[in-house]
């Protein structure tokens, strides 16, 4: 994209620019400004790493900043030399909100959010295409390249090869505001585009509750001190001493700042405030990396935009739409409404909404998180409660199950909704054989995998070879132990006694080195296709959600016995991965994973605990909970679709082939 001189001048000097005129100190030395606590201090306190302690104290809030943000937003002077070279793109609306100069105050109205959607008379629709909200001649935005500054929005790329699909998935189309940055040492920034339905209780003002909003990985919502950013617009002298400034008429304070304020009458309550927990974090220049992968769009926007996606997204918005209107409107407003257009209802669309499901939903019990986390998600414990419950989990952890033992063979869930959706993507519907089993872990193979990479063992007589697929069995090696495992469930090579069993069974599946099995080959006692070779090993430890606890919750099922033999044949004809043949063994992984269903239960048959849909909103099929909000499109379809995804990316090395 070529610039003019005027906007090229202005996105490399952008930095400068943007300081100068937030601080009203155009001129002034910068160093002057250090000599105030003020502005130190509360840039050090957002600039703390990551893992530093959240700042919910009711002592230690941000210092009073006292950059004067009144008149006209700097971003806009700016705005407008940039987008005086032409039209700004922005998408069809009526201008159906009255400007706020001039306007009427409402004494009762403390954070302006009223005046944002006051009806302008002359405006007969104040409505958009698309149920966007309206835009009237105040807002704008433009893509303003890679400047990163305080107050600029960062928008979730889809352009990159690699997206959020399979990992990390609550970027993807995320809408951040940059609280702080500092090229050198960290950025932080909150997610404005992911409300939840989960509530937060008041410990000074009795009876309130508070809104929580997804902000970010980092002390997000399950951590033990989430950290906690309440963003506001609120116009007094008190409201503002005890906030920083980010951007005009958007300042954020600490959870014991705002409760403080409602209690002494300054906010009228928790709806004056948003309520943020844990933010997003990069390093030192971190964040321009990942622009140059096109993997986020920069955007420079006024804060009235901003602060009417909030109001609208407070009221009445379901959880599960995960704000992807707010993010179609600023790519819109920003020039790239096409690339919004083309990507609308993707894979990473279907499995953002999965995650704001699993996530944002309020059930009323959260197995996760309950006895460590202050969020108020469902039902009140006492402390008695909380500690029998951890009383008991650490007694299961140290359980053992006689069906999960060195041999055994595991297929992955046959729930609707697969526990591998989000995460851990390899293990859907996978076959895993456990290799050990002890009182400290549980080691186990994936079988069902075959790699790029093959071992390749010949026929002395014939003067032929083959390739053994190498199949990926997990993230880890056996310190101490060959990186190839082989393996056989052949009865005629067992009466050979060719290998040996991993548990006390004479049946089933044999180990044996890759010196036995190539010398059998070689004398045509064993053929090339009894074996599957394996590299790496899963790992579950004892404590925590182990192997046999796993196999309880119904995350895996154990195979039985007289199953095995024909779970093995069917693998066995899986190939080397290619582009050409992984569909066809990613069905071949499917058939074996149904052979080795139990004889009394059907495959697909809906387990008691499938059901995740407690508690949302109301206006939607609350019962069908097979397929993915808003959509068509079948959960269970939705994790083959992400199982092939992840085979194409990490053991392909071809993302945007599936």
């Amino acid at each position: 994209m070529s610039h003019s001189p005027l906007r090229l001048c202005l996105i490399i000097f952008g930095l400068d620019v943007a300081w100068a005129f937030s601080n009203n100190n155009v001129g002034v030395n910068p160093a002057s400004l250090c000599e105030g606590w003020d502005h130190v201090t509360h840039r050090r306190h957002l600039s703390t790493p990551r893992f530093a302690k959240s700042g919910n104290d009711d002592e230690d809030g941000p210092k009073p900043d006292n950059g004067d943000d009144e008149g006209e937003d700097w971003r806009a002077f700016r705005a407008k030399l940039v987008m005086s070279e032409g039209p700004s793109p922005s998408p069809q609306s009526s201008a159906g909100v009255q400007n706020t100069d001039g306007a009427i105050v409402d004494d009762s109205d403390l954070d302006g959010i009223g005046s944002l959607f006051a009806e302008d008379p002359s405006s007969t629709d104040a409505s958009s295409p698309g149920g966007f909200t309206p835009l009237d001649p105040s807002q704008w935005a433009y893509d303003s390249g890679k400047v990163i500054e305080k107050g600029a929005v960062i928008l979730g790329g889809v352009e990159q090869d690699f997206g959020f699909g399979l990992r990390q998935q609550y970027f993807h189309k995320a809408v951040i505001l940059v609280l702080d940055h500092d090229e050198n040492t960290f950025t932080k920034g909150i997610i404005l585009n992911r409300p939840s339905d989960r509530m937060m209780d008041d410990d000074v003002n009795e009876g309130l509750r508070w809104k929580v909003w997804y902000g970010g990985d980092v002390q997000g919502l399950d951590s033990i001190l989430p950290d906690i950013v309440c963003l506001h617009s609120l116009r007094s002298k008190e409201a503002r001493e005890a906030s920083v400034t980010v951007m005009k008429d958007i300042q954020w304070t600490t959870f014991g700042n705002a409760k403080k304020l409602v209690k002494k009458g300054i906010a009228s309550g928790p709806e004056d405030f948003w309520l943020f927990a844990g933010y997003a974090g990069w390093g030192p220049s971190q964040l321009s990396g990942e622009l140059d992968r096109k993997s986020w769009y920069m955007c420079a926007t006024d804060s009235r935009t901003l602060l009417k996606e909030l109001a609208r997204q407070s009221k009445g918005v379901d959880p599960r739409d995960a704000g992807l209107p707010t993010w179609e409107l600023l790519m819109s407003m920003i020039g790239r409404g096409e690339t919004a257009d083309e990507c609308s209802g993707s894979f990473d669309d279907l499995m953002l909404k999965e995650w704001s499901q699993a996530n944002l939903v309020k059930f009323e019990y959260r197995e996760v998180g309950l006895a460590k986390n202050p969020l108020v998600g469902g039902a009140d414990l006492s402390a008695g409660t909380v500690d029998k419950l951890m009383k008991e989990a650490a007694r299961a952890s140290l359980t053992s199950s006689d069906e999960v033992k060195a041999g055994s063979l595991l297929r992955g869930s046959s729930a609707d909704r697969s526990p591998f959706l989000l995460q851990k993507q390899e293990l859907h519907h996978s076959l895993i054989l456990v290799v050990l089993e002890d009182d400290k872990v549980s080691l186990g193979c994936m079988l069902n995998h075959p790699a790029t990479k093959g071992y390749e063992v010949g026929d002395s007589k014939k003067g032929t070879s083959s390739i053994i697929p190498i199949r990926y069995g997990g993230d880890y090696a056996i310190k101490g132990q060959s990186p190839l495992m082989w393996i056989h469930c052949n009865q005629k090579l067992r009466n050979a006694g060719l290998g040996e069993s991993f548990g006390d069974q004479s049946k089933g599946i044999y180990k044996c080195t890759q010196e036995e099995a190539t010398e059998a080959i070689s004398y045509n006692v064993a053929k090339p296709e009894d074996f599957l070779i394996l590299s790496g090993v899963c790992v579950w430890p004892k404590l925590g959600s182990n192997l046999a606890n796993e196999v309880r919750r119904g995350v895996f099922e154990v195979v039985e016995q007289s199953k095995i033999d024909e779970v093995f044949q069917t693998l066995q004809r899986q190939q080397m991965l290619t582009k050409e043949n992984l569909a066809e063994n990613l069905d071949t992984t499917n058939e074996a994973w149904q052979k080795a269903a139990s004889s009394d239960s059907s495959s697909g048959e809906k387990e008691p605990n499938d059901t995740l849909t407690v508690g949302i909103g109301e206006g939607f099929d609350e019962d069908d909970d097979t397929v993915v909000f808003n959509s068509n499109k079948k959960v269970s379809e939705l994790a083959n679709d992400a199982l092939k995804k992840w085979v194409a990316t990490f053991l392909l090395g071809s993302p945007t082939l599936a």
